[in-house]
């Protein structure tokens, strides 16, 4: 159970986080929305859900404790536009290897 799930309005962002973990082995769903990330849980199974800090009509905060009621199994992280990709991505093998929780 190696799949990511990214959150992120901005596609260009999505894409990069995308690339950076499927380069590291992992298989990578994306969703534009807080509400197409809600389907994306129910449909799915996640090591991971990678959250942006601002979302439209919600808030990061909130969907990290939605996605939690659903699938508590599942690490959430909010990742901010200025936070470093490649600390993102450690992050997630570390979570993925079991050295580390979110």
């Amino acid at each position: 159970m190696s799949s990511v799930l990214i959150v992120n309005e901005i596609s260009t962002e999505r894409e990069e986080i995308t690339r950076a973990l499927e380069a590291e082995g992992f298989t990578v769903v994306q969703a534009a929305s807080a509400g197409e990330a809600v389907r994306e849980i129910w449909g799915g199974s996640f090591l991971v859900a990678i959250i942006p800090t601002f979302l439209t009509g919600t808030t990061s905060t909130s969907l990290q404790q939605q996605l939690t009621q659903m699938a508590p199994e599942i690490e959430t992280l909010i990742h901010g536009k200025n936070d470093e990709l490649p600390a993102l991505v450690r992050k997630v093998i570390q979570i993925r290897d079991g050295e580390a929780a979110a």
